[in-house]
């Protein structure tokens, strides 16, 4: 189940009243019981598995936060504890099937998804002593690629699933011995053998009321929504197997965000090409498509690009980003030191006492260097950036002729940005690819300091004093040719010497400069294309550049070459190149650009930049990483609630069908009208027939629903409360009607009012209500458990 419960830690208690009732429905036994209301429902039996249950595996818990009840985080195994869903063994033991692990998609990366076999030895009046033991389990996982969607364990063998991936509430086992799970993400059917194996790609819900459309909730993985969240947890995965112990880092167009929080709202009509402003050939689509809260709280720092504006650069603090980037160095160290995190009416909070940035609370970083107020991606434009005290200097590079990383945002030197040296005619048609000359011929024919983007862009050398004292110390005919990639990381160390024993050290603000230059971090990007089709030169976009792996190596091979390995990051567009990072040099931290600069019939129109697909196939961009592109809430809307997918999931006496039952209603219904949809197995197909679920006023949702019969069956009703006496949890008897109609229910048991007369459930420390009228239910106690 997803919801906002806080992971807790209590006594995992599985009831015989609780078990004999919906187990023995789902235990495919060919007479169950038939159920009766009873005036004074009894314990008859009572068996606890301890919170502190693990398995073997993977680690898990690293991205938990809030009560964890003194528990040290990360667990060293798995949890046991937190079922959604059991059935019962010829042997005397259960299935217990783990739902998505810690309450969220957010943090439940790394809760393996599986069914343990426990064997309860139930206290009864009788005897017994009350306990369970865990003796295997069997994991999810889809090592034949059948999921077509990106999975946590994308990368590895036998792909594990994880409760980032699905979050499975319901467990229905067939006279084949396959299991049927049922998922509140897509929701979808999970099939697969009696080893967890997948054996067939999940299974949507149609929409009954929108022909050829599917029910989706918030985040299905079929929309742009939740994917980019898909992918971080998948390149994560991939860059710890190979040592990485830093997240990436996730980097997206600023006008694509999402966020709702301290007074600041995104806007669906941000992007020029999404909203109301629509381009032809392109679908529909809402601008807000990166969930800045889900990605923080997921563990990966968000630093969004390119903002320019300072009124924009505090809303975006306030939503919350982990750094901006920017053109504009000078406005976006104004924009920290005027922030007010805490709201106390004091700004400065991402501020240290010196007052310059504290990197470990806002990442500052300067775009291109600082393109607008020097030529981009020159040294004067780092040294403006250093002088305006940034946390990092963002840049790009290319690989010349002879293999050298040099710093450059596009394939081309552009007659936009560069001239001739010689002062020779140099075009749109002269433009070279930086590929065909050697690092020496560039250096020696252009010069980069041409200035159009505004007023506050100046190219006086006297501007830039350690950038002329570098360049003349290299020997270049002006400090504003095409730089090396070494020479970034010279500048910086020269721009130290400069302020603390040369001409500088008079400067005022020496000493922060110094401190500031010492520690300060790079963003650097590898600029290749992968697309095939051709730009404005008739040129393939990706034979502009040398390839994949000489990209990626000789750039990463530099900053190891430097020492730089903490302090440099490598971003792309291209996760091709960021792959290769994560296997070569782990200790090298990965930034996923994310943005949306689609090709259409117009002049005006992009290269494709990095989510748009090419001739229908997914993105080149993204490694094989699917990508939904412009499937969006604006044209697939979510008619399903967060937490509103698949709860209870009911097996006909038959053995033919599945009844799934959404825990929450659709979002434009009856605010109590739940749906059960048919699913006949034998065609694997929805049959059309649905019935309708009148939850009562006091509940929330569903948590469990089997049929012992034809057409009856059981209901678990409840709320949302936790150790509150007053709460609603109720079990009800249901019969199925006609097509579309409501079913008629019965309440049967009262789950806060049964009786305990042989005092079954002694008291336990941390148990509420134990005694002559026992407090508790399989159902929400799990949830005390982490759900």
């Amino acid at each position: 189940m997803q919801s906002s419960h806080t992971y807790q830690f209590s006594r995992l208690t599985a009831l015989a009243i609780s078990i004999g009732l919906l187990s023995a429905c789902s235990s495919n036994d060919a007479s169950p019981p038939t159920p009766a209301a009873h005036a004074s429902p009894t314990i008859v039996g009572r068996a606890i598995l301890p919170a502190a249950t693990f398995a073997d595996g993977p680690s898990s818990g690293h991205y938990l936060g809030g009560n964890t009840n003194g528990q040290t985080l990360p667990f060293d195994k798995q949890p046991v504890q937190g079922f959604s869903a059991t059935l019962r063994n010829d042997d005397g033991t259960f299935l217990a099937m783990t739902d998505n692990g810690y309450g969220t998609i957010e943090n439940s990366a790394d809760f393996y998804l599986r069914v343990y076999t426990i064997r309860p030895d139930f206290k009864r009046q009788t005897g017994g002593a009350g306990g369970i033991k865990v003796e295997s389990f069997i994991s999810l996982q889809d090592p034949n690629n059948l999921i077509p969607f990106t999975i946590t364990n994308q990368f590895s063998t036998d792909r594990l699933l994880t409760g980032a991936d699905f979050d499975i509430e319901s467990m229905q086992r067939t006279r084949d011995g396959t299991l049927w799970f049922g998922d509140e993400f897509g929701p979808f059917l999970l099939h697969t053998d009696k080893n967890g194996v997948l054996l067939e790609a999940p299974i949507p819900l149609p929409d009954s009321e929108n022909p050829g459309k599917f029910i989706r909730s918030p985040q299905n993985p079929y929309n742009e929504e939740s994917s980019a969240l898909r992918i971080m947890n998948a390149v994560r995965a991939h860059a710890q197997r190979f040592g990485a112990t830093r997240a990436p880092v996730f980097s997206p167009y600023n006008v694509q965000l999402k966020y709702d929080v301290n007074g600041v709202k995104s806007s669906a009509d941000a992007h020029y090409a999404r909203g109301t402003n629509p381009q032809p050939g392109l679908m529909p689509a809402t601008s807000e498509v990166f969930d800045v809260a889900s990605l923080k709280s997921a563990g990966y720092p968000v630093i969004t690009w390119t903002v320019n504006e300072k009124a924009r650069m505090l809303e975006l603090m306030k939503a919350g980003v982990t750094g901006i980037i920017s053109d504009r160095s000078d406005l976006l160290l104004q924009a920290v030191q005027e922030f007010d995190a805490n709201n106390d009416g004091v700004p400065g909070d991402f501020l240290l006492p010196d007052g310059r940035i504290d990197a470990s609370k806002f990442d500052a970083q300067g775009h291109r260097g600082s393109r607008n107020l020097r030529p981009e991606n020159t040294l004067p434009a780092y040294e403006v950036a250093l002088d305006n005290l940034m946390t990092t200097l963002e840049t790009d590079a290319g690989i010349s002729k002879d293999g050298i990383a040099v710093i450059k945002h596009d394939p081309y030197i552009e007659a936009q940005k560069c001239r001739r040296a010689d002062n020779a005619p140099y075009t749109f048609a002269d433009e070279a690819l930086i590929k065909n000359l050697t690092v020496a011929q560039i250096q020696a024919t252009f010069i980069c300091d041409k200035v159009f983007r505004g007023p506050e862009q100046l190219n006086d050398p006297a501007l830039s004093p350690v950038s002329v004292q570098v360049a003349a110390a290299k020997g270049y005919i002006s400090p504003y040719v095409m730089p090396k990639a070494q020479d970034m990381f010279d500048l910086v160390s020269a721009y130290i010497t400069y302020y603390s024993t040369g001409a500088g050290a008079a400067h005022p603000d020496a000493g922060k400069r110094i401190a500031n230059a010492k520690i300060v971090r790079f963003n650097i990007e590898t600029k290749l294309n992968p697309r095939s089709d051709t730009d404005n030169h008739g040129n393939v976009y990706r034979e502009r550049t040398v390839g994949v792996t000489p990209m990626a190596d000789t750039l990463a091979g530099l900053i190891v070459a430097n020492g730089m390995q903490a302090r440099a990051d490598i971003q792309s567009f291209d996760f091709r190149t960021l792959l290769g990072v994560q296997e070569k040099f782990p200790a090298i931290r990965t930034v996923y650009l994310f943005g949306d600069f689609p090709i259409y019939p117009n002049p005006a129109s992009d290269d494709g930049t990095n989510m748009q697909d090419e001739g229908g196939r997914n993105t080149p961009w993204m490694s094989g990483l699917y990508w939904p592109y412009r499937s969006t809430a604006t044209s697939m809307p979510f008619r399903a609630k967060q937490s509103g997918g698949f709860e209870g999931m009911a097996l006909s006496s038959d053995g033919n069908k599945l009844y799934p039952m959404l825990e929450q209603p659709l979002t434009d219904h009856d605010g109590k009208t739940l749906l059960i949809s048919e699913f006949d197995i034998a065609s694997r197909s929805y049959t059309g027939k649905q019935f309708k679920y009148k939850v009562e006023e006091k509940a929330s949702n569903i948590g469990d629903f089997q049929l012992y019969n034809a057409n009856e069956g059981i209901v678990i009703e409840r709320d949302n409360s936790q150790g509150d006496l007053k709460g609603f949890k109720k079990l009800f008897q249901i019969k199925l009607g006609k097509q579309g109609e409501y079913v008629t229910k019965t309440e049967l048991v009262d789950l806060l009012s049964m009786k305990d007369p042989y005092r079954i459930t002694s008291p336990l420390n941390g148990d509420i209500g134990l005694g002559d009228t026992l407090f508790h239910a399989l159902q929400y106690n799990r949830e005390r458990c982490g759900d």
